[in-house]
């Protein structure tokens, strides 16, 4: 009796931490970013021991890409041969395929995998354009896959916060940078 217990203890503690896990993740607000700013990515790899289970191998990252929220191809990259999700981050700096800066809006980033494609919503604004144009995005049309997970092996695209000083911490809650950013209108 005292070993089922503890199996189930074991079982909920796991389901548990894969929940607060994939809260961390993402955000219930989706993620925002102020037009003209560095976004800054890469995939995380975890593995959580699992009765059964095979060790996990690392994910090789095989190119990314950005689209508008209709499916657009904005920006794309791919690499030549697939690159360790370790020794790899994901640089855009909103400008399209011709180096044109992009307009405020609904974007996609989708990170091409050796376990899958990753993809992950998130809104360009303009802090001085209207009022009504730059409140966050509460109904995202888009589903983000920010996670594949295989028996142990955990996949994660994560956006990484570039914000280091000066910050109240539960801006990063709530996915925004915005906060961080010490420029005006036309100097982000």
């Amino acid at each position: 009796m005292m070993k089922r217990w503890a199996v189930v203890a074991c079982i909920l503690a796991l389901l548990v931490g894969s929940f607060a896990a994939s809260a961390a993740s993402s955000s219930l607000f989706g993620s925002r970013f102020k037009l003209g700013t560095e976004i800054q990515f890469r995939v995380q790899d975890n593995t959580t021991w699992w009765w059964g289970c095979c060790s996990c191998s690392e994910s090789q990252i095989l190119g990314w890409r950005v689209t508008t929220s209709s499916g657009l191809v904005v920006y794309s990259v791919v690499h030549d041969a697939p690159v360790p999700a370790a020794a790899w981050a994901g640089t855009w700096t909103q400008v399209d395929i011709n180096a044109k800066a992009v307009a405020s809006g609904q974007y996609v980033l989708y990170v091409d995998t050796s376990v899958g494609t990753l993809s992950r919503c998130f809104s360009l604004y303009d802090p001085c354009g209207c009022s009504a144009c730059s409140t966050p995005c509460w109904g995202c049309e888009c589903q983000d896959v920010s996670t594949i997970t295989t028996c142990s092996c955990q996949t994660t695209l994560v956006f990484v916060d570039t914000c280091t000083t000066g910050c109240l911490p539960f801006f990063g809650w709530f996915g925004s940078s915005s906060p961080c950013s010490s420029g005006g209108c036309g100097h982000p």
